[in-house]
């Protein structure tokens, strides 16, 4: 999945797609299960215990949901890239990154029993009638 970069402007909360140095091109980053690719050099995004990306609540893009990619998993503020997701890649991102709701099983359960239920309702419902 391709995604933009993005780039801050100073005690606004706003950030805007990041253009190269030329200033025709965007730059972009290439999202991959556990890891992002940045002009041909991969980078982790997830460690034995650690996250080396995080969400930021406080920016705003279009509507877009901002998040923070470290580089080659060093927590530091000045080295990694902004990104911004639409809904649908955000889903996307984080199933690739096995941390989407329904991936946890104690969800699939619930939705299962959910369903179950639902079934269960129509079912007493047509034979009532």
């Amino acid at each position: 999945m391709k995604v933009e970069c993005l780039m801050g402007t100073y005690n606004t909360g706003l950030i805007s797609p990041y253009k190269q140095s030329g200033g025709k091109e965007f730059d972009y980053v290439t999202i991959k299960k556990g890891r992002y690719i940045h002009n041909g050099t991969s980078h982790p995004l997830r460690g034995t215990d650690e996250f080396f990306y995080h969400r930021n609540y406080c920016l705003e893009s279009d509507g877009k949901i901002v998040y923070w990619l470290d580089t080659f998993g060093y927590k530091s503020k000045g080295t990694g890239f902004h990104v911004g997701f639409t809904g649908s890649e955000h889903h996307k991102f984080l199933w690739m990154q096995n941390m989407h709701w329904f991936q946890k099983e104690d969800n699939l359960r619930f939705v299962v029993n959910i369903l179950f239920l639902a079934i269960g309702v129509y079912i007493a419902f047509k034979q009532s009638n």
